[in-house]
Order: C-alpha cells, then sequence, then structure tokens
C-alpha cells in the first residue's frame, strides 16, 4: 500500500530521470546543430564524398551512443510513469484524494522512431550539401 510519502519520492525519481532524458536530448542538439553549422559553414567540409562521410561517421558514433541511452532513459521514464500511476490510484482508492491524472511520457517506440528519423534527415542533408 502506497503512501503519501512514498508517492512523493516516486515522483521525485521521475522527475530527475525526465531530466536526465532532457539533457540526453540537448546534447544530441547541440552536437547537431554544430555539425550541421559546420558543414553549411566550411566549403572544405563538402569539397569531395570523402569529408561529409567522414564527418558523418563520427556523428553516427555519437548518435549510436546518444541513442542507446536516450532509449534506456526513455524505457525507465516510462516504468516510473505506470509506477506513479499506480500509487496515486492506491491512495485514491483507500479513500485518499488526490487527482494527479496520467503521467505517460512518450512511448519508447515513438521517441526511437522519431530519434532515428531526425538523425536520417540530418543525413540525408549533410549528403545532398556534399
Amino acid at each position: 500500500m502506497a503512501d503519501i510519502s512514498t508517492l512523493l519520492d516516486t515522483i521525485s525519481v521521475y522527475q530527475t530521470q525526465y531530466d536526465q532524458v532532457d539533457k540526453l536530448w540537448n546534447y544530441f542538439s547541440v552536437v547537431t546543430l554544430a555539425m550541421v553549422g559546420f558543414v553549411i559553414g566550411n566549403d572544405k567540409a563538402t569539397r569531395t564524398i570523402k569529408e561529409p562521410l567522414a564527418i558523418l561517421a563520427v556523428y553516427w558514433v555519437f548518435c549510436i551512443g546518444n541513442h542507446a541511452a536516450l532509449i534506456r532513459g526513455q524505457e525507465q521514464l516510462e516504468q516510473l510513469g505506470k509506477l506513479v500511476t499506480n500509487q496515486a490510484h492506491e491512495l485514491a482508492n483507500s479513500g485518499f484524494s488526490i487527482s494527479l491524472g496520467e503521467f505517460k511520457p512518450l512511448s519508447t517506440d515513438s521517441v526511437n522512431w522519431f530519434h532515428l528519423g531526425v538523425i536520417a534527415a540530418i543525413s540525408m542533408g549533410v549528403m545532398a550539401q556534399g
């Protein structure tokens, strides 16, 4: 049986995990924008096919690690969201008046496909620039 203290602790852990996932998105955004800015602003970056491929190879190494961390973080966020919701329902069923709505982050699948889609679109744009 959950109590209000346990629920508040779980919400705190949820928020911490949310912040961690948000940081991963921020890292991805900064690296992606820096790489795109370099490619657009530097004529030498696209003289031959070798330069864009080398730039993309380094970018993809970053993306592999970022993607793995992002997906694991999103999975944990989903689990924590379910835990918060379940605890809130337990409290409500025991007579405690609480209304949190649903803690329902984006699904891991939707984050997965969106992230991969952005990587693919950026990669195609870099190749088109070259």
